[in-house]
């Protein structure tokens, strides 16, 4: 049997290496650009990468987030703000989950997506970032809220696919003869 896909642990590995990166990326470009400019590319990055891995798991083309992505770049550039940009980030983080990867009910979505940001964001303010660590920190805490989705989804999509053994399936299919007939 081959497992191809494990959302969770992935989502929280993801966070962990964003995490990582984030003291060494934000060092990097603070050198050349403005603070709040390297911040927003680095979570620009963070959450197109992840917008990658999202389109792979829900099964859909790439092309399908550009959109969201591009939006959400030129924001970045409009808008002076690191909150406002924030708040931007987590409505089209939302978006391309729910709405283009994950598509369930839009009640059920709602709600879970509801909570799910708002509290990741929560962690994220609750470290109050004033440095590099407390906003690497909340980065990895709100992935770590984040991989909640696919445990209370439970994404009939994501589950792990088996490749099926061609003997295996002769053998389900004999059985299914058999049994009828008894």
């Amino acid at each position: 049997m081959k497992i191809t896909q494990k959302p969770i642990r992935t989502t929280v590995f993801f966070g962990l290496i964003c995490a990582l990166l984030f003291m060494p990326l934000a060092l990097g470009l603070c050198a050349i650009i403005s603070w709040p400019m390297a911040f927003g590319i680095i979570l620009w990055s963070y959450l197109t990468s992840y917008g990658f891995l999202l389109t792979r798991w829900g099964e859909k083309s790439v092309l399908s987030i550009l959109f969201p992505l591009l939006l959400l770049l030129i924001i970045l550039f409009v808008v002076k703000s690191n909150s406002v940009f924030l708040l931007f980030a987590l409505v089209i983080f939302s978006w391309i989950r729910s709405g283009i990867c994950f598509q369930n009910p839009f009640s059920r979505v709602l709600i879970i997506e509801f909570f799910l940001t708002l509290g990741g964001a929560a962690l994220i303010t609750c470290f109050i970032p004033d440095s590099m660590f407390t906003w690497a920190l909340g980065i990895w805490m709100f992935f770590l809220v984040q991989s909640l989705y696919f445990v209370i989804l439970g994404d009939r999509s994501l589950k792990e696919k088996v490749a099926a053994d061609p003997f295996e399936e002769a053998m389900m299919q004999a059985e299914k003869i058999i049994s009828g007939y008894i």
